[in-house]
């Protein structure tokens, strides 16, 4: 569990260069939200170890880019590429990747941000909803949210049962994990 109450993320680092793969796992081991779960050398083999591992998050460089469309089925991808590399990050995003980071050019924190951002940008609500769905996930009641937007408490339940309705779920846990990138898809269940 990280400091906030969420569950931790679990990432698996795809790097060619084993200095490059070390300095990230160090990077992400200073975050208590971030969880190496798995590190990995070959291009070809990032493909069974997510399936056997099953992260939420896999960074990989521009080596192992060509791997993204089956990894993103069941994770969220970020591929690691210098910021002049803009036909890799292209092809990477149309074959499903959330975003790219510029190795050496960002902190676990970085990673977090753009991690909720791209879970933010996928769910489709709007600037008011994602307001609102901010302060759902910091933990505030509707009433409370009521008084910070100088709405009423008629109007936040409105706007939180068609976050619901969009999201297509029924439950706060379930909305807070998908808006902070804990999940990618939905329980059977829900």
């Amino acid at each position: 569990m990280s400091p906030d109450g969420t569950a931790v993320l679990r990432v698996i680092v795809v790097d060619s260069d084993p200095e490059t793969r070390a300095g990230l796992v160090t990077l992400l081991a200073g975050s208590d939200e971030l969880e190496v779960i798995g590190e990995i050398g070959d291009a070809a083999g990032a493909v069974p170890l997510a399936q056997r591992l099953q992260p939420d998050i896999v960074l990989l460089d521009v080596q192992a880019a060509r791997y993204t469309a089956p990894l993103s089925r069941a994770s969220r991808v970020f591929v690691l590429t210098p910021a002049e590399d803009r036909r890799t990050v292209e092809s990477a995003l149309r074959s499903g990747a959330c975003g790219h980071l510029v190795p050496g050019e960002f902190t676990a924190g970085d990673l977090i941000r753009t991690i909720r951002d791209a879970s933010k940008a996928s769910l489709g609500l709007s600037a008011r909803e994602a307001q609102v769905m901010d302060l759902i996930a910091d933990g505030w009641s509707n009433g409370e949210i009521a008084r910070e937007l100088f709405l009423s408490e008629k109007t936040v339940k409105n706007h939180v049962n068609r976050i619901y309705s969009k999201l297509g779920i029924g439950s706060r846990p379930t909305a807070i994990a998908l808006w902070r990138g804990i999940m990618t898809t939905l329980p059977a269940s829900d």
